[in-house]
This record gives C-alpha cells, sequence and structure tokens, in this order.
C-alpha cells in the first residue's frame, strides 16, 4: 500500500480530475505505478516522496537537493507504453501527510524522465527555498493544469508556475543561466528566451573526450558532472556540439567557471580571479592554490573559444 502522503496527493489528483471532467483510475498496482490518466492513451504514473526530515545533506553551494532514482518509469519507457510514463515527487515533511498548504509536488513528463536523467534514472532537484527549486526536473511545481494539459496530448504543457534557476547534471547545462528547463534533443526552440539542445550522442562523445571526468578533480561520478561550454550555447548555438567548445567539470567547478571565478589560458594554465578567495579548503586546494598550473586536458580546448571567453572577463588579462 502506498504511504499516506502518496494517497493524500492522489486524493487531491482525483478531486481535481473531477472539476476537469477527466477520467481518472488510481486503483492499479501501487507496488510500482499509482495513477492512470486521460484517455487515447493518456499517462500512467508513479508518485514517489521526499522527506525533509530525513535530509541532512548539502552540495557546495549550501543547497539540499531531493535525489531519486527514477528507474522503474525509465525502465517502463524503454519496455515501451501505450501510455506516457510520467512521475509526481512529493516535497514533504514526513511521509505521513501531503498538505498542499505546506507541501510541494514535482511533475516530470516522460520525455524529461528519459532524456534529463543518467542510464539508470537517477537525478538531483536542488532546493533553493520552501517550493522554489533548480535543476533539469523542476519545471512544473504545483502545477495541475500541466499535468492535465499533458494527459491530453500535450507534447510540452505550459507552466502556470516556475522553478528558480538550474543545477545540472551530465544532463543538462547553462552555461550561466540558470534559468533555462533542458532537455537532450539537440533542437533550439523559442521559450522565454532561445534554448539550445544538445544530443546525447554528443554528451557521450564530451564525456569520451575527457575520460569521463572532471579535468581539475579527477572525480569521475557521473552524477556530480556536467558537460561545461566555454561559450555559452544560448548566444552561440552554431557552436553548442562543437566538441572543442566544451570540456568535463563537476558541478562545483562549472559554477565557478561560469562565475568568472577562474579561467585557463591557451596552454592550458590555469588562471584565478585575484579578487577570489574563499575559506573552503577544497576550493583552495583545488583552484587557488593551483593558480598557474598547466593542465594538458585543457589544451582540449579551440584557442579561439577560451580567448574569446576570456576576453568576456572584466579582470581579464590579469594584471
Amino acid at each position: 500500500m502506498p504511504v499516506q502522503a502518496i494517497n493524500d496527493w492522489l486524493a487531491l489528483l482525483e478531486q481535481e480530475a473531477q472539476e476537469r471532467n477527466i477520467s481518472v483510475d488510481t486503483d492499479i498496482d501501487g507496488r510500482i505505478f499509482h495513477f492512470h490518466l486521460g484517455d487515447d492513451p493518456g499517462i500512467i504514473g508513479k508518485v514517489r516522496y521526499s522527506e525533509k526530515k530525513e535530509r541532512n545533506y548539502e552540495n557546495e553551494q549550501g543547497l539540499t537537493h531531493i535525489w531519486h532514482r527514477y528507474n522503474r518509469e525509465k525502465d517502463r519507457i524503454r519496455d515501451g507504453s501505450e501510455r506516457n510514463v510520467v512521475n509526481v515527487t512529493l516535497d514533504i515533511w514526513e511521509k505521513d501527510e501531503f498538505d498542499p498548504k505546506d507541501h510541494h509536488f514535482i511533475f516530470l513528463t516522460e520525455q524529461m524522465i528519459a532524456e534529463d536523467t543518467y542510464s539508470k534514472g537517477d537525478q538531483k532537484i536542488h532546493i533553493l527555498d520552501d517550493g522554489k527549486y533548480k535543476g533539469p526536473l523542476s519545471k512544473y511545481v504545483d502545477d495541475w493544469d500541466s499535468i492535465f494539459e499533458y494527459a491530453a496530448g500535450e507534447a510540452s504543457p505550459t507552466p502556470t508556475t516556475t522553478s528558480e534557476g538550474e543545477i545540472d547534471t551530465q544532463s543538462q547545462e547553462t552555461d550561466g543561466d540558470v534559468s533555462a528547463p533542458d532537455d537532450l534533443s539537440g533542437t533550439v526552440r523559442e521559450d522565454t528566451q532561445t534554448q539550445v539542445r544538445v544530443s546525447e550522442e554528443f554528451k557521450r562523445a564530451a564525456y569520451d573526450q575527457f575520460e569521463n571526468q572532471c579535468v581539475l578533480t579527477g572525480i569521475e561520478r557521473q552524477e556530480l558532472l556536467t558537460v561545461s561550454h566555454v561559450l555559452d550555447r544560448a548566444t552561440n548555438p552554431e557552436i553548442a556540439q562543437d566538441i572543442e567548445n566544451v570540456l568535463i567539470l563537476d558541478w562545483t567547478h562549472h559554477t565557478a567557471f561560469d562565475a568568472g571565478l577562474w579561467t585557463f589560458d591557451e596552454l592550458g594554465r590555469i588562471w584565478i580571479k585575484p579578487q577570489f578567495d574563499t575559506e573552503s579548503p577544497f576550493l583552495r586546494s583545488s583552484l587557488i592554490d593551483r593558480h598557474g598550473e598547466k593542465i594538458d586536458a585543457l589544451t582540449d580546448v579551440g584557442e579561439e573559444y577560451i580567448e574569446q571567453h576570456n576576453d568576456e572577463l572584466q579582470w581579464w588579462p590579469p594584471r
């Protein structure tokens, strides 16, 4: 039997469906999936939960996160499903209750599950504040309309609420723009701004190029890594899939690079922003103490790209 928080949310789903005159069935195999919604063919959904009282972890930026392995959903997609496979992730205090006044839910479409998670379905949703998230899975927050639009066959429902920012993993990079949701289709589409997607094939090539590890730290865990663009892809879509315009970084150093706290030159030498200081031992040892060090892997980046990137830094050239 599902925990009470899931049952509470499913009761709200039934209420919303009744008000919209949309068919819903929550009497399905609750061990794995929890609801059918809509017809011809509609969607099949699994509800997961994350308890705030159990979250005592944070990343280098001090942000906690929801982490799930959406493996059941991803397996169902791979096996083929007449209905689109979706997920609802509950952000709750504890599993005994879902109260819409105090708690939140995040809706994931099939495309997001298939394309914005790792091969086994792993992904994080970083928490900014109460009901505010960032990451590739944080597009639809407390958004009933988008659920029903998707169930009715809308491939890209329009969010009625938005999350803030984005920290991605392998499957999502924004190159300094932390507000843009992302997918991996390798296309450009118009939204509130132009968003450029890169393909899975390109990402695999980038990881292979840099031996599946961060060029600075040697971190090899893919959930901690991202394909980092030197010249951001939103304003340079023509080189979004140029292998000489990317490198593999862990998320801390990717964020620091986009913030202009460090860079490198055409010889692969690390340069640190003169005003940058930190009490973090990790950042001191991985960045500040390595000022001037040459890293051969950094020379794989095209000289013209790193030169243009550096020319846009207010502190470059260093004095």
